[in-house]
């Protein structure tokens, strides 16, 4: 991470992307393009890929219209948009 923002303030996603690189990071009263990319939110948490799925249970729970998307996505990696759901790494030769 190069610097911390704070909480609860607006950020536009290519500060919250220099910010937190391969995080996520759930933000309210977003400003969507027409794809629902993110252009602007206000900052809610930043998790790490182990902690989200606890925070993906909550905000469905909760029926929340806020935003949760990962920041950038490293080479090799798979993501999985269903409850439930178990994602293994393996380094094999």
């Amino acid at each position: 991470m190069n610097k911390e923002l704070e909480l609860g303030k607006r950020y536009n996603w290519e500060e919250i992307v220099e910010a937190y690189p391969g995080m996520w990071v759930r933000m309210s009263d977003c400003n969507l393009t027409i794809g629902s990319d993110i252009i602007d939110g206000i900052l809610l948490g930043i998790y790490t890929d182990r902690d989200v799925a606890p925070v993906q249970i909550k905000m469905w729970h909760e029926k929340s219209k806020d935003e949760l998307q990962r920041t950038t996505y490293d080479m090799n990696i798979g993501v999985i948009e269903c409850l439930n759901a178990e994602m293994e790494v393996k380094d094999e030769p």
